[in-house]
């Protein structure tokens, strides 16, 4: 069992000067990583306290909300001790109370008694903690040590009155870098938390409040959360749950998602409707229609009763509007499009839904009244003319005829029920197939089969992946790219994989010739640079019905001060690495970015600019680009050493096998700052290293050598840091008058991203030859 205590800000800070001075980095493995906030959101016009867990949050200087117009300060902090802590306090005391024996010099001895009052209180802390578990061994025996969640911010939250309903990213901002992002949602509903003791149905019974209103809280380990509430017969109750979509990935928690289930119940406890999800989505929705006036209890859990702090939940509930579905699904760029919209307390059951020029792209469709707003369903915008679905049209012989470069808007109706097209295709012709339904919020988990003019089977799909959806976990999609093998008409089914059907298993179905496109990812979504120094993003490159081309990359709308360099992303790759540099802005500046990407494809330009994302891992293995709203740039004060590599325009350096790069640089060292800066690689294949470590006080080069077994043609990214050690004077506050060998301060920093080739052998050269990039 893991003793756990919370300690204070000014405890911790003492703590942590006994520990190893934390360094200053920007790589990605010391930024701060936040997995909670509770409560995630509020009311317009408000101001209230909220919690932010995570890990390494101690140096926070700021919280960061997208928008102008919610802002957000610390209050306090508290880090959470287990048992090899306390431990450690208590040996780290035994040291220093020796060296306080053996010291003689006054202003050492103050700083001795400091740290040993500071590791006392730990202890007294610590067995305080311990003596609360002895009493009250079921209130801890389920609680875990969670290290990826044990930093917990206080914040004081405002939102301004007239901030829109919707979604936020909110981060933290340390001196070592940005956070990730989580949602923060602003509801025009009255907010609630939840107030213990609440676990059972007679807990909350007579307390009941006035609906609607959202109800925040956290479930703990073997937690069940309460709530009673007033309602009246024949209302249409709906209970819309926030849970997973609040925090959709951790790559480290145990035990995992949280999985929320609802149970509504009566004064006596009798169970009436329950529900453990929405369709494909975890997180459930309950409609419910009052058949008597009264008083009734709402319960939340998780599905096997596990708990942690970053279970929290938001929960809408009252006589709202809800939207189950909507048909069609999307409609035609520049044009208005007639959307039915289906659900319960609607103010109305169709729409004109307006589109844009942006095709291909999706928007939201929702429905509301006054604070009572619904949520939304997505509606792609496609380029192609539409059409709808006619039955009967389940057989090849009843097939609805169709021409190419078309979009088919239908459902499968009910179960065991199957859509069939015909069309005239010709030898040679390359054609794409594609589904869109579970990407719309479609139950449908699409089959698509293709019968050749005999009908014979000559393609099946199912389940294709579409890595730009960075949270659907089931992707349940279709997508066919063929060329056809002769001339004459052919027959698409398209059916549910699972045999279920109904209403609201709409699709959009895509015919047309091959449409080559792409879509970028950039990541991480928040980056830190320091004055004159560099940070690096990888943009990701989605790529779709064969587009191969190379895609280039630049700053679009560019802050004076920023610029990007790098290669662009070579025809056939995946990705490309890109240097953002940052010169003349002041510290402490925060801005957001936008990188795009322009290709060539058949005869049109076509751009396409790289939605902002975290790499995040589920389950300990699976990896998602998580979108975000914002890619989100923090100039950092410059540091004591600068080094600025001299880079090729093209961002490629060609080498043979065998060969070496020398990197031309530039070092600036502040006053008294000495000793060798270290250097090191991220991302190497094995045929790139160092030939040396270090840069010393005399500039020495920094050289790559490139191994005799590089493999001909392979262009790889490799990204070179730097780092450096300065020491701590005895006259800070930091100082460790014990472990002296610790009182140095160590500083992490990226010089470049550096993209090699390794070129052809060249007759003319030989193949241990040194390729200076300023003097190729």
């Amino acid at each position: 069992m893991l003793i756990m205590t919370k300690i204070r800000r000014t405890v911790m800070a003492g703590m942590l000067a006994m520990l190893p001075a934390a360094p200053f980095s920007l790589y990605a493995g010391e930024a701060p990583h936040i997995g909670y906030i509770y409560p995630a959101g509020g009311v317009p016009g408000s101001t209230f306290s909220a919690k932010v867990g995570g890990q390494r949050l101690k140096n926070t200087i700021g919280i960061y909300v997208s928008g102008d117009k919610i802002s957000a300060k610390v209050t306090d902090y508290t880090f959470e001790l287990d048992r090899r802590m306390g431990n450690r306090a208590k040996n780290m005391k035994e040291k220093m109370d020796a060296a306080m024996e053996e010291e003689k010099d006054p202003f050492i001895r103050a700083q001795i008694q400091n740290q040993i009052d500071k590791a006392a209180d730990i202890m007294m802390m610590a067995e305080s903690e311990r003596k609360e578990m002895r009493k009250n061994k079921a209130k801890y025996a389920k609680k875990q040590f969670n290290p990826q969640l044990a930093d917990t911010l206080t914040l004081e939250v405002e939102i301004g009155a007239d901030v829109e309903p919707g979604r936020y990213d909110l981060r933290v901002v340390t001196t070592n870098g940005i956070s990730n992002h989580l949602v923060f949602n602003v509801s025009k509903l009255k907010e609630v938390l939840e107030n213990e003791p609440n676990n059972n149905v007679s807990d909350t019974v007579g307390s009941a409040p006035a609906l609607p209103l959202m109800l925040n809280g956290q479930i703990m380990p073997g937690d069940t959360d309460c709530f009673s509430f007033y309602a009246e017969k024949g209302d249409d109750l709906v209970f819309r749950v926030q849970a997973r979509s609040l925090v959709p990935y951790l790559a480290d928690a145990v035990p995992g998602w949280f999985q929320a289930v609802l149970t509504l119940y009566d004064t006596k406890g009798r169970e009436l409707a329950y529900v453990d999800d929405f369709r494909f989505d975890p997180d459930p929705v309950m409609i419910y229609r009052v058949p008597a006036d009264g008083e009734y209890v709402l319960e939340i859990r998780d599905s096997i009763y596990r708990g942690r702090r970053d279970f929290v939940y938001r929960i809408a509930m009252g006589k709202l509007p809800f939207i189950d579905h909507i048909f069609p699904l999307g409609g035609r760029e520049k044009s208005k499009t007639s959307v039915r919209v289906y659900g319960v307390n609607l103010p109305q059951k169709k729409l004109m839904q307006k589109t844009g020029s942006r095709a291909p792209e999706i928007m939201d469709v929702g429905v509301g009244q006054g604070s009572k707003r619904s949520n939304s369903r997505p509606f792609a915008v496609d380029m192609l003319p539409e059409m709808f679905e006619a039955e009967p049209n389940d057989l090849p012989f009843q097939a609805q005829t169709i021409k190419e470069n078309i979009i088919i808007n239908g459902r499968i109706d009910k179960a065991g029920d199957a859509d069939c097209f015909h069309f005239d295709g010709k030898k040679g012709e390359t054609l794409t197939i594609e589904v869109f339904a579970r990407r719309l919020d479609s139950p449908l988990d699409a089959r698509l089969v293709l019968l050749d003019p005999q009908e014979h089977i000559i393609a099946v799909s199912d389940d294709e992946v579409d890595r730009g959806e960075g949270l659907l976990t089931h992707h349940a999609d279709s997508l066919l790219n063929i060329e056809l093998p002769e001339s004459g008409v052919y027959t698409i089914r398209l059916d549910n994989l699972q045999g279920k059907g109904g209403h609201a298993y709409a699709y959009r179905l895509r015919v047309g010739e091959s449409h080559p496109d792409y879509h970028l990812r950039v990541v991480p979504s928040g980056i830190s640079v320091p004055q004159g120094g560099t940070a690096v993003v990888t943009v990701h490159a989605l790529r779709k019905s064969g587009f191969d081309g190379a895609i280039d990359l630049r700053l679009a709308d560019a802050p004076q001060g920023i610029t990007i360099s790098g290669p662009p992303i070579a025809a056939g790759a995946e990705k490309a690495v890109l240097n953002i540099s940052a010169a003349g802005l002041e510290a402490e500046k925060m801005m957001p970015i936008r990188i795009e990407g322009m290709a060539r494809i058949k005869d049109r330009n076509v751009r396409r600019e790289a939605v902002p994302a975290d790499d995040t891992m589920q389950a300990f293995l699976y990896r998602h680009l998580v979108p975000a709203q914002e890619l989100l740039v923090r100039i950092t004060k410059q540091l004591p050493v600068t080094v600025k590599a001299e880079l090729p325009e093209s961002g490629v350096v060609k080498v043979q096998a065998g060969g070496k790069v020398i990197i031309p640089h530039q070092t600036v060292r502040q006053d008294g700052v000495k000793g060798n800066i270290r250097l090191s690689l991220s991302n190497a294949p094995e045929w790139v290293s160092l030939k040396k470590t270090s840069i010393g006080r005399n500039g020495s080069k920094i050289i790559l050598a490139i191994g005799e077994k590089a493999p001909v043609g392979t262009r790889e990214t490799v990204t070179i840091n730097g780092s450096f050690d300065v020491r701590i004077a005895k006259d800070d506050p930091t100082f460790n008058p014990v472990l002296k060998w610790r009182n140095r301060i160590r500083y992490n920093f990226i010089i470049a991203a550096v993209t090699i080739e390794v070129a052809k052998p060249d007759p003319e050269r030989t193949s241990s030859e040194t390729r200076d990039i300023k003097n190729p």
